[in-house]
């Protein structure tokens, strides 16, 4: 029998914790760090634009910001603009 203190086994406990809550904690801020890239996700909208930009520079608070205004901003349609081009009218005005 292999005799192991109290003193090890409680580090190695306290250890194996530790680590589970530092990952814990990392997935939660990672989560929350993706979050504006999630919303564009979700919502179908300048989804490329907004990753790139939380990758670049959303560790910075202002490009976090920037990234989920951009997410929740409106959704631009493009529009169809009709050119009627008229042939064959007369430009001279009667007076």
């Amino acid at each position: 029998m292999t005799n192991i203190s109290f003193e090890k086994a409680a580090l190695a406990v306290v250890s194996a914790g530790l680590r589970g809550v530092i990952a814990i904690l990392l997935s939660v801020f990672t989560l929350f760090y993706l979050l504006p890239t999630s919303i564009a996700m979700v919502r179908k909208h300048r989804t490329g634009v907004v990753f790139t930009i939380n990758f670049l520079v959303g560790w910075t608070l202002i490009g976090w910001i920037v990234a989920l205004v951009l997410a929740f901003g409106e959704n631009l349609k493009p529009q169809n603009i009709t050119i009627v081009q008229v042939v064959g009218s007369d430009s001279r005005q009667v007076e």
